[in-house]
């Protein structure tokens, strides 16, 4: 896809009309609000909602170098709304001489989710994290890192119960659980059910803190994250609501827990 400035006060005078960028799209739909991205006054309706909540997943992305190229020394054709209100096939040789234009990789912003997705988990985890520290601010930055929130069934207990919790990695967590609680010898084993990958640690323990909320009356005496006499099914759903809810909160450009 060729990024073209428009010819509207919207677009710096200098980029009116000029080639600007390319971009590689997916065919995954993304909340637009997951991602930091500069929004104005003319990006909000009349009611407050944000005009182009959802997008497509990039791939790739590239920015043409200066000086730029306008588009009408590439093509004679008009294209008028065409291409704004949707998308319109390049001629063979337009697409080539566009491709000719020099041009440079651009950094594509990609919230912990979306790298999951291209990466894998363990990738988005390491990707976001801050360099290793010894120091009280170096933890402190650490709620900024991305990390999960987790529900792991505790098989072998009676009656059925779950740990909920948050962790900057859940697989090391289960293993740590079960190290200790030594299923083998006829120990109770932490099996990971569910897991929810934030942007920050602080998101990770807001839903953490969510659900035990929900389950109050169900807390465990001795363990105030483990929840007892409720079944998977119910975890499950309270686990849906609260990721339906923050996500319709986020579309409507609110915060929450």
């Amino acid at each position: 896809m060729v990024i073209v400035g428009t010819m509207g006060d919207e677009t710096h005078d200098d980029e009116r009309g000029m080639i600007l960028g390319l971009m590689e799209p997916t065919t995954t739909i993304v909340s637009s609000l997951d991602y930091d991205l500069a929004r104005g006054p003319r990006d909000f309706d009349d009611a407050g909602n944000y005009r182009w909540p959802f997008g497509l997943e990039l791939l790739r992305a590239w920015r043409f170098l200066e000086p730029r190229t306008s588009l009408s020394a590439i093509s004679s054709r008009r294209f008028s709304m065409d291409s704004a209100q949707g998308i319109v096939p390049l001629l063979a040789d337009e697409a080539e001489a566009i491709l000719l234009l020099p041009r440079e990789p651009v950094a594509l912003l990609r919230p912990a989710r979306t790298e999951a997705r291209i990466a894998g988990l363990e990738a988005a985890r390491r990707r976001g994290a801050p360099p290793p520290t010894t120091t009280r601010t170096g933890i402190m930055h650490m709620r900024r890192a991305p990390a999960f929130t987790y529900a792991m069934m505790i098989e072998g207990a009676s009656p059925p119960s779950f740990k909920i919790g948050w962790a900057f990695d859940w697989r090391q967590r289960e293993r740590d659980f079960n190290q200790v609680a030594m299923p083998e010898l006829g120990g109770v084993r932490y099996r990971t059910i569910l897991h929810e990958l934030w942007d920050t640690a602080m998101d990770a323990f807001r839903m953490e803190q969510a659900l035990l909320r929900h389950f109050d009356a169900l807390r465990h005496a001795r363990n105030q994250e483990v929840v007892s006499a409720v079944a998977a099914d119910k975890i499950q759903k309270s686990w849906i609501d609260y990721l339906s809810n923050h996500r319709r909160r986020s579309t409507r450009g609110g915060k929450g827990t």
